[in-house]
């Protein structure tokens, strides 16, 4: 069994410390929203409403009267370009990083929460009795070693169903070491980059595959494919 950490939800609603916008009401609504959908894009409704009034950038009764005003804005788009921003920035950004793709492994699996794993942070993600363990570095070109290669084994020892290693992108040669370090312990490594981490989510929201299939497909154990998520879109 592996043990699930902290819930999303504690983590995300913070709200934002030492930014204040200026300008006027829909300026700083539009920076309301644009916080809130990089956390968490399906808030709608009065829980919507709350959240944008917790950024402290706009009262209560000015997000629920200006709401209306922004159906054009997607939250889902945002969400997506925030998190590829967030993947270019490196260790600064690793907290942030992590903290919303676990809410992409929530919106995939239905259960996610941080955790630890050696002394790297992770995401922990399940369906029924099938979990698995995210890895999840905002760099370019990584490449394992050093305390992701000692967490990495650490994820290992748990045997879960799936060890996904997520990264802007990997160095030539990644999949192959990640494949040697696991030789002989039957857990499933697979590297999934940022955009096609996206491309499941998107394919998944709007497919409903079932968190089952996900978990299979991120327990391939090896570097996903675009041809691999199209499968998520096959209603047989």
């Amino acid at each position: 069994m592996i043990w699930f950490g902290k819930p999303l939800s504690e983590v995300l609603y913070t709200p934002p410390a030492g930014v204040n916008p200026i300008g006027d009401e829909n300026t700083r609504m539009e920076h309301a929203l644009r916080w809130v959908a990089a956390r968490d894009p399906h808030l709608e409704g009065d829980a919507l409403v709350d959240a944008l009034a917790n950024t402290g950038w706009v009262d209560r009764p000015t997000a629920a009267r200006l709401l209306p005003c922004f159906r054009h804005f997607d939250p889902d788009r945002y969400f997506a370009e925030a998190l590829r921003g967030l993947s270019f920035r490196g260790p600064t950004a690793a907290g942030e990083f992590r903290q919303r793709i676990g809410r992409v492994m929530e919106d995939l699996t239905g259960t996610a929460a941080l955790g630890t794993v050696a002394t790297e942070e992770c995401v922990r993600f399940g369906a029924g009795e099938r979990q698995g363990v995210v890895l999840a570095y905002p760099q370019v070109q990584f490449t394992l070693g050093g305390e992701s290669a000692k967490a990495v084994a650490a994820a290992a020892e748990e045997m879960p169903d799936a060890l996904v290693i997520v990264a802007r992108n990997f160095q030539e040669g990644t999949a192959g070491q990640l494949a040697s370090m696991l030789s002989g312990m039957e857990v499933p490594g697979t590297l999934v980059t940022v955009n096609l981490l996206l491309g499941i989510r998107a394919t998944t929201l709007r497919y409903q595959p079932g968190a089952e299939r996900v978990i299979e497909l991120l327990g391939r154990g090896r570097p996903l494919k675009s041809r691999d998520v199209a499968l998520l879109g096959d209603r047989n």
